[in-house]
């Protein structure tokens, strides 16, 4: 019944309807597409395949960003709270010594916030 699409609390918040979009929100291009770079396959290196706190705590703060731009279910459910985990995803990479500033994501990060 579900395609692509985003729970909290084991309810479904987001539908995914355009998958560029939600691709675009990590920081995949369309220069990457055309090298030939799968949108999955970005991800995984970017956010996922060391499990480092960098991985985790990028990973979740795009997805975060993306549903308070797109999930009005999101927003009324959780915008209390959004800063708040951005600010412990914050955190999180500064305990972990990561200096977002040499990360290849940051001119992308800081375009998007």
């Amino acid at each position: 019944m579900y395609f692509a699409c985003i729970q909290a609390k084991g309810e479904f918040i987001h539908e995914i309807t355009s998958l560029d979009e939600f691709y675009k929100a990590f920081g995949y291009t369309q220069d990457m597409n055309k090298d030939g770079v799968l949108p999955e396959e970005f991800i995984w290196d970017e956010y996922i395949k060391d499990s480092t706190a960098k991985s985790t705590a990028c990973y979740q703060m795009h997805i975060i960003k993306y549903l308070k731009k797109h999930s009005d279910t999101f927003r009324k459910q959780f915008g209390d709270l959004y800063e708040g985990w951005l600010a412990d995803l914050a955190r999180l990479r500064a305990e972990a010594g990561l200096n977002c500033v040499d990360c290849r994501m940051d001119p992308f990060c800081k375009k998007e916030s």
